[in-house]
């Protein structure tokens, strides 16, 4: 594996061209990575896992000791680009599943949206999650410039398959939101996608103009099944294929490797100086042998510690961008960097000379904290409360004030899918099965405390229903494809739409310099 090159021999490049007069945004979202697997976090935990490069930048920066995410992807991608919590967009229940018309809600300004406004490139490289079945619902339509990667919810890392469809494709948006191209890559086939996303990433990084200022986000593949790495990440001491520590191991020296890779090229182009770099999970792990949320309780998909509470830090090489504090235990929710990005990056009104028949979304759930977490000109926490989650089809649900959570419901594991044509009862949640612990005493969540303090169970409870009127109507999987083409409904050229990604010549179109050469093995 590419040993790993950290900040002191990075500075090389960064006497490169002029950057931009706004801070460049690296925003890199993990998958699946919990809280117990980087090593920051839970250093000598029973997983062991080692990430020097993260816990550098890490140590270096603002660790956010207290980030929340939701419990599953689609949700949390979904508050991440809108702003607000998932039930306001109908994705209270599961993720959006394969062959379906699940989709983010077009009205929604995303934040790619706004920052592309105020003079900003914007590229996605990786998963997107929140929709395919229309133009309207692809990146590309939604404020990318460019995406890069697949659109489902996983996907193999090597033939890129998700059963018999390929899901591997590249779209872009040219100048005008509503032209957009897209084709499939099928000869990207054998190749490890994360070897492929970095390609990517070193194309758009070569032709950037480091005047222009960039939103680059690395919404990364790993460490979501399936569980696939290859030779050239695995760690010496661990070669195992067949452990699932050392193929753990080996997906996050993928990542250190791909991250290690961006900061070179950014510095060579004379921007990492000028970066602000945000590194966030969207869920804990899932139950299984591989990754790990310890010291916290359970795992993706419940509302436990485990499956919202994730690694997440800020960095930037100018210490005037992130102030380096160590870290914070102020609350943070995904949601947050909506307001807080979009007022980074030049605010609103560059968006409004644009879309003079828009406003400003006011009905958000995200706070601006820019201020605590990037300049430091306050250090009282900003955020005391938060929404978790509301499940309406598992009749549970969490929330979080001060010190306490509570939880109403059953909480094994996320819910089934909402059945297509079932009428379901948003105001429908399990108050008798009540949970309540003190997180700062308790992170674990291991002590029960609704029966001693039933006053705050009914302050929490209360908070809850205020929410649950304001639910929007579930999005249910309605099957969209089957086995003819084409589909009047959908663009039935798109790449998946194929069994066995064979796309007919007449079906693809293949934007200019979107060949990729691959990087050589170190």
């Amino acid at each position: 594996m590419l040993s790993l090159v950290i900040t002191a021999a990075l500075l090389v490049f960064t006497a490169g061209a002029a950057s931009s007069s706004k801070p460049h945004i690296l925003f890199v979202l993990m998958d699946d990575q919990g809280y117990g697997d980087v090593g920051y976090t839970y250093p000598g935990g029973p997983k062991d896992i080692v990430s020097p490069l993260i816990d550098q930048l890490a140590g270096e920066g603002l660790i956010l000791d207290r980030f929340y995410a939701q419990s599953l992807c689609t949700p949390s991608r979904a508050a991440l680009q809108t702003g607000v919590y998932p039930i306001s967009l109908g994705i209270q229940a599961n993720v959006f599943l394969t062959h379906t018309k699940q989709c983010l809600q077009s009205d929604r300004i995303l934040i790619a949206e706004a920052i592309r406004a105020n003079g900003y490139a914007t590229h996605l490289v990786g998963k997107w999650h929140l929709g395919y079945s229309s133009w309207d619902c692809l990146p590309c339509a939604r404020g990318y410039d460019t995406a890069y990667g697949f659109t489902q919810g996983m996907t193999d890392y090597f033939d890129h398959t998700v059963g018999e469809y390929q899901d591997f494709y590249y779209c872009s948006a040219g100048n005008d939101t509503h032209n957009v191209s897209i084709s499939s890559l099928p000869g990207t086939t054998g190749t490890y996608s994360m070897k492929l996303y970095q390609e990517r990433i070193n194309q758009i990084l070569d032709d950037h103009d480091p005047e222009q200022p960039l939103f680059l986000f690395y919404s990364m593949q790993t460490i979501h099944s399936p569980f696939e790495t290859t030779d050239y990440d695995l760690s010496p001491n661990c070669t195992d294929t067949t452990d699932p520590l050392c193929v753990m191991q080996g997906m996050i020296n993928s990542a250190e490797d791909s991250l290690n890779r961006t900061i070179i090229q950014l510095q060579k182009k004379g921007m990492w100086e000028n970066t602000i770099m945000v590194y966030v999970s969207d869920n804990g792990s899932p139950p299984n042998d591989y990754g790990s949320n310890m010291p916290l309780r359970n795992y993706k998909g419940t509302l436990f510690e485990g499956a919202v509470r994730t690694p997440a830090f800020l960095y930037s090489a100018n210490e005037t961008l992130v102030v380096p504090r160590g870290r914070t235990f102020c609350k943070v929710h995904i949601t947050d960097w909506y307001r807080t990005l979009i007022k980074t990056t030049g605010g609103w009104d560059a968006y409004l000379e644009e879309h003079p028949n828009s406003t400003v979304p006011e009905e958000l759930d995200s706070i601006d904290q820019s201020k605590l977490l990037l300049t430091g000109e306050i250090e009282e926490c900003l955020r005391d409360e938060l929404l978790v989650h509301i499940d309406p089809v598992g009749q549970k649900a969490a929330y979080i004030k001060g010190d306490l959570k509570v939880l109403f419901g059953e909480h094994g594991s996320h819910s089934d899918d909402c059945e297509q044509g079932v009428w379901y009862n948003l105001s429908t949640i399990d108050y008798t099965n009540i949970q309540l612990y003190n997180l700062t005493m308790d992170p674990a969540e291991s002590r029960n405390l609704a029966h001693m303090f039933p006053d705050a169970v009914e302050e929490l409870k209360e908070r809850i229903q205020s929410y649950v009127k304001d639910q929007a109507p579930l999005q249910c999987s309605a099957a969209t494809f089957s086995g003819s083409f084409p589909i009047p409904t959908v663009p039935y050229f798109l790449p998946f739409d194929f069994p066995g990604g064979v796309v007919p010549e007449w079906a693809t179109y293949v934007p200019e310099n979107h060949n990729l050469t691959l990087i050589e093995e170190e």
